[in-house]
């Protein structure tokens, strides 16, 4: 490391015999403005549905072409279809042929209606403490049951794609035709 006595010097005279250095601009500790840093405090909110890559173009049910690339597979509100949505707009609909709903095990159903038990007794009591702990652990317990979602596309072999998929509890199968 190299120090220049000439400048340790000149801002040593600066200090005692008049007013201090200016600097051309306003230093930042980390060199960067906040709209120019990487990383945010609050970013966008993730979704709770799986993402699905297609590898290929592929055709649903009524031939239409669902071309390649990534979606957010989500179960329809009637559990019929698997939609696929691109940029929140749907593409596609893929026919469920398999649905299991209640993929949940008897400790998480435990869990969930004591920390819900918890969250009404808060409620009736105006506990502010206790209703935001018990919120905070009811939004802890549903991402960690979103986190276990998945969708996936397997060939077949046979002319058609399986389309699995798994997410809050449901277990559902599709076929997509190559």
């Amino acid at each position: 490391m190299i120090i220049d006595a000439d400048l340790i010097s000149y801002d040593f005279m600066t200090d005692f015999n008049g007013p201090t250095r200016q600097y051309p601009q306003p230093q930042y500790p980390s060199g960067l403005y906040d709209g120019e840093k990487p990383q945010y405090k609050f970013g966008p909110e993730s979704s709770e549905y799986p993402n699905l890559t297609l590898p290929c173009s592929l055709f649903d049910e009524k031939r239409n072409e669902i071309p390649q690339g990534y979606y957010m597979v989500v179960l329809s509100e009637n559990m019929k279809y698997l939609d696929l949505y691109q940029s929140n707009k749907l593409i596609a609909k893929v026919k469920v042929i398999k649905l299991v709903e209640q993929m949940f095990t008897q400790e998480e159903i435990n869990e969930e209606n004591e920390i819900i038990g918890r969250l009404q007794s808060a409620q009736i009591n105006k506990k502010l403490k206790k209703l935001k702990k018990a919120q905070e652990d009811l939004i802890a317990f549903k991402q960690k049951a979103s986190a276990n979602s998945y969708a996936e596309i397997l060939d077949s072999g046979k002319g058609y794609y399986i389309l699995n998929y798994k997410c809050n509890g449901k277990k559902a199968t599709g076929i997509i035709q190559k």
